[in-house]
């Protein structure tokens, strides 16, 4: 009997230690920031900058146009364009700039999501922010013979919130898409002087 205690109590001991890591791998920074640079490259980040479309052109981003606001809340403007990352390919990106972070997170995040991923919102009538549905959608698929394709998908897989802007960018739904929009970020920051 004395033998089945000590054996319930390491194992009550040893869930207490394992359940401590845990919570301390997972754990919170108790209120304290942490640096962009050490915690990598997020979907939303609050860096404490602003950008305005000039820092755009200052990294050599091309705009194709500028699209009405209407619809895009908060937004004091929205492009569409292409910059060249450092492959060299061009990508297009929507970008939408707000006052502030906050601003772009609480005005911005369920447009970004419903003109990006996989469900994104590709026809004009069903679209929210309308402005811009059909730079956001692209013709995919191979289709039969000769060079036919088999409809259209959308042209932005996936979205970031950097500071004030919010970016939709081109590329395959999760990964690709972010890694471009974290290129433009840090192309961004780095011309900013950050």
């Amino acid at each position: 009997m004395l033998r089945n205690c000590y054996i319930s109590l390491l194992t009550l001991l040893i869930c207490g230690l394992v359940a401590t890591a845990v919570l301390i791998a997972c754990g919170s920074t108790d209120g304290a920031t942490t640096n962009s640079a050490e915690q990598g490259f997020q979907q939303v980040m609050d860096i404490e900058m602003t950008f305005d479309p000039d820092d755009l052109s200052a990294i050599g981003f091309k705009k194709a146009r500028s699209y009405d606001l209407e619809g895009l809340p908060g937004a004091s403007d929205a492009i569409f364009g292409f910059w060249r990352i450092a492959s060299g390919d061009p990508i297009d990106y929507e970008v939408r700039f707000y006052a502030n972070h906050a601003d772009a997170v609480a005005l911005g995040t369920a447009l970004a999501e419903e003109g990006s991923g996989a469900d994104a919102v590709l026809d004009e009538d069903e679209a929210t922010y309308k402005e811009g549905v059909k730079d956001r959608r692209m013709i995919v698929g191979s289709g039969i013979g000769g060079g036919a394709r088999s409809g259209t998908g959308p042209r932005y897989g996936g979205y970031a919130i950097y500071g004030n802007i919010v970016m939709l960018c081109a590329g395959a739904a999760g990964d690709q898409a972010l890694e471009r929009c974290e290129e433009l970020a840090t192309a961004l920051s780095e011309s900013a002087g950050n």
